[in-house]
This record gives structure tokens, sequence and C-alpha cells, in this order.
């Protein structure tokens, strides 16, 4: 026989023989007919933001989230685009510690797989910038180079560089006597 029909649960099929002398023979077989999960399990980002992307002046950081699933999340597995990756802690609430971030843009990819094997990811981009530790470089170079000069007159104009690796947002002059600009 080809082509029972099974209902979700379990199904009993017997099969009876019979002789010509009447003689009846039976046999059964149990079968339990699980509908096959095909719905991925829901992945999501929460920390540091439930957004798609996020800025930090960290080079390294935490992410958490949760994976959601009706028959169970299997495991939670991440990876960054700028390398690194591995298994999460947890599944239904996960979470990755330490992630070491390369300058710019980092895509970290969160892949989430329930018990049947059906997948989803959830993406996080990261921007990390080096933050700028290093004071700028303030030069006088006029009317002299020097650390001191005696003038005779009342009004004087300096002159300079400002220079710094990020860029100078900014230059001010002040007088112990008064005045700033």
């Amino acid at each position: 026989v080809s082509g029972i029909a099974l209902g979700e649960g379990e199904n009993q099929i017997t099969v009876t023989a019979k002789d010509d002398a009447g003689n009846v023979s039976r046999d059964t077989l149990t079968v339990t007919y699980t509908i096959p999960d095909t719905t991925a399990p829901v992945v999501t980002i929460t920390t540091p933001t439930s957004g798609t992307s996020y800025e930090t002046e960290s080079d390294n950081i935490n992410i958490s989230g949760t994976a959601i699933d009706d028959t169970g999340t299997n495991s939670v597995t991440w990876s960054n685009s700028r390398g690194g990756s591995g298994t999460a802690i947890g599944t239904t609430n996960w979470s990755v510690s330490g992630i070491t971030l390369g300058e710019g843009e980092n895509v970290i990819t969160v892949v989430a797989k329930d018990t049947a094997g059906n997948t989803s990811t959830d993406a996080l981009t990261i921007t990390y910038t080096v933050q700028d530790t290093t004071v700028p470089v303030t030069v006088i170079t006029s009317p002299t180079t020097g650390n001191s000069m005696t003038v005779e007159v009342s009004r004087l104009d300096i002159s300079g560089t400002a220079s710094d690796g990020a860029g100078v947002a900014q230059v001010t002059w002040s007088n112990s006597r008064g005045g700033s600009g």
C-alpha cells in the first residue's frame, strides 16, 4: 500500500490478512506524525541598541538580545565583518562579551538556529572611531620663536601654527594683563 494519509500525532495502522479458510492475522504499526518545523526563529539584537547602527570610541563591545522560536532555539552565533566570530552564551536570552572592533564600520551579524535547522539573522553596524588623546601642538612664530621678548610699542601682532592629527577646532589667545580673543 502506498500513499496512506497520516494525521498529526499518533496513527495506528493495522494490516489484516485472511486466507480462504477464514484464518485471520493482524499486525499493527504505530506511526507518530509530527508536522515539520519550517518557521525560522526570530533573533533580535537589543543591546547596545535595538537600532541598526551604533557609534563608539571603545575598541570592543558587548552585545545581547533574544532568539524566540516555537520549538526552541538550538544555537546563537555571531561574526564581525572586520574579523572574529563565536557562539553566544545562552539562546532565548543570549549575550556576547568583548567583541574586538576594527576602526571604522564593523557589521556584527547574529544567526539563530532552531532545533529543525531553520535560521534567521539580525545585524548591527557599529562604527568605531579611535578616541583622539593627542593634544594639539601650538607654536608662536612671529614676532619671535623664543619664549620672551621686550618691545617699546603698546600693541603687538602675533602669528603661529596650530596642528593636530584629528584637526584643530579653535585657536584662542589671552593676555595676563587683560584681553582675549
